[in-house]
């Protein structure tokens, strides 16, 4: 019926003679019409229809009308009456689910989700360079290029928020009240993403209008602001070196972590020595307060430096009253590891505030050595510990190598004289083994590494490297919103379960 059409416009065009020149010609001829694509739904018909003659495209117009016309009239024809084609998929811009920048020079953009192949790269867009998303495809996003359909590979591409903006910080988690759309615009109106089931936890990025700006599987989107609820969450503070001792009291034990710990008459290193305990020695705790526990032992009481003591909740949660530090990487004037715009600094803050509000949630006492981006000095994170009597010190930091092949999670311990070794990679080891399990990561396993943060610190301390932000896959995860949420769930299950060791 289409192509009746297009015969029928071609004879009242032939008749009037006065948009084209018709000029006679053989219906025998033989060639083909140029402007037409194979791909046209039409196309053997025209190119039965139509030959070519010098620089005319000759016309037969059913049996009774031939001729050519000037090729650059029946190019002029097409232009501006726009014929579909068969088989390619037509753009619907409502579709559009997203918008991405390259976050890397010469991305390719490929017709088809394969990388292995260079015969299927269409073209290349700069870091910056913008498309938009019409879906996500394991690894891949179906982007518009050239008025088709192509494919990015989704590590090199950035979502962005519905004014082409980068999203930023999280400002607070939130918790559905109920089911909910996600939409591409802070509107009702505009495409729903996905649906959010009742009770999910969201990161919010921005508020717009009443909508939050979060992000759902991957892509950000807005959800309707009084559909949810704040997760409550008590800051960490930062207490004066100089603040009264926590005091803790009640069903404790205390596992003696050295040999030759000293118990003394009285809370100070000075005091009057009662006897020595063993390495693996367990002692009742009556109170702590600081550095100094009281215990009693063999019927005796008396003070040890708690540091050397693993305490052990004998009733209720492992983790409660208990006082960790968990100290995000880097920091302010220090990104650490950088991989375009991906900072090692905001993902070590990241997981680590997560871990935080986990662990607090278990009834731990948890310090953070920084909050924001802000740079503490390796010594300044050292001091900020013993100021405020840690028992256990998690430094979290992501990994970069030039060989883009290595990948994994690994822990470090430091071990140095007098040290509490067995504690240590007690800890890395159930940290490092979480993530692995959790997150799916290659096992780089728990190694000895004398870092300031962790040689320098009287008590278990680690240093996790989450991953690397120099490979692919351990990128797409650190950069990826669940994903963070995993290695946080991961670290914090792994300090549950040292303290769950008796």
């Amino acid at each position: 019926m289409y192509f009746k059409k297009v015969s029928l416009m071609l004879c009242i065009l032939f008749i009037s003679a006065s948009i084209f020149t018709i000029h006679s010609a053989s219906a025998s001829a033989s060639g083909g019409f140029e402007d037409i694509s194979p791909r046209h739904e039409a196309y053997e018909e025209i190119n039965n229809l139509v030959v070519n003659k010098s620089s005319f495209v000759d016309v037969a117009v059913g049996r009774e009308l031939s001729g050519y016309v000037e090729q650059q009239q029946l190019s002029f024809f097409k232009s501006e009456k726009e014929l579909p084609v068969k088989d390619v998929a037509v753009l619907d811009t409502s579709q559009v689910i997203g918008l991405v920048s390259s976050t890397t020079d010469g991305l390719n953009i490929r017709k088809s989700k394969d990388s292995s192949s260079k015969a299927n790269i269409v073209g290349t867009i700069n870091k910056g360079g913008k498309l938009s998303v019409y879906e996500v495809e394991g690894d891949w996003l179906k982007v518009s290029y050239n008025d088709t359909f192509a494919y990015v590979y989704k590590t090199y591409a950035q979502f962005l928020d519905a004014d082409g903006h980068a999203l930023g910080n999280i400002q607070k988690q939130v918790t559905t009240t109920q089911s909910i759309n996600s939409y591409v615009k802070p509107t009702s109106s505009s495409k729903v993403i996905s649906t959010v089931n009742s009770k999910v936890k969201l990161p919010v990025y921005k508020i717009v209008n009443g909508y939050y700006l979060t992000v759902v599987n991957g892509v950000p989107g807005y959800i309707v602001a009084d559909s949810t609820e704040d997760v409550k969450v008590e800051k960490p503070s930062t207490p004066n070196p100089t603040q009264t001792p926590p005091t803790v009291s009640g069903d404790l034990l205390g596992r003696v972590t050295v040999d030759h710990l000293n118990v003394r008459k009285e809370a100070n290193s000075t005091s009057t020595v009662l006897c020595k305990l063993k390495k693996g020695e367990y002692v009742q705790v009556n109170s702590i307060n600081g550095y100094w526990a009281q215990v009693t032992y063999n019927d005796q009481k008396g003070y040890v430096h708690k540091s050397y003591l693993k305490i052990l909740n004998q009733s209720g949660n492992p983790l409660k009253d208990r006082i960790i530090i968990i100290d995000p990487g880097h920091g302010g004037k220090d990104p650490g590891t950088v991989v375009g715009t991906i900072a090692e600094k905001n993902i070590a803050l990241k997981v680590s505030t997560l871990v935080t509000q986990k662990l607090e949630a278990a009834g731990a006492k948890v310090l953070m050595t920084r909050t924001g981006d802000t740079y503490p000095t390796r010594e300044g994170r050292v001091d900020f510990t013993h100021a405020n009597y840690g028992e256990i010190f998690v430094s979290i930091h992501v990994n970069y190598a030039a060989n883009t092949s290595a990948q994994g999670t690994e822990t470090f311990y430091a071990e140095t004289p007098g040290d509490m070794h067995q504690e240590d990679i007690d800890l890395a080891t159930f940290v490092n083994n979480q993530i692995v399990k959790n997150v799916n990561m290659n096992n780089r396993k728990v190694k000895k590494g004398n870092f300031i943060v962790i040689a320098n610190t009287n008590i278990p301390a680690v240093l996790v490297e989450l991953g690397f932000l120099s490979n692919n896959e351990d990128r797409a995860k650190l950069t990826d919103d669940q994903y963070i949420e995993l290695f946080a769930e991961s670290i914090y299950k792994g300090i549950l379960e040292y303290y769950s060791k008796q």
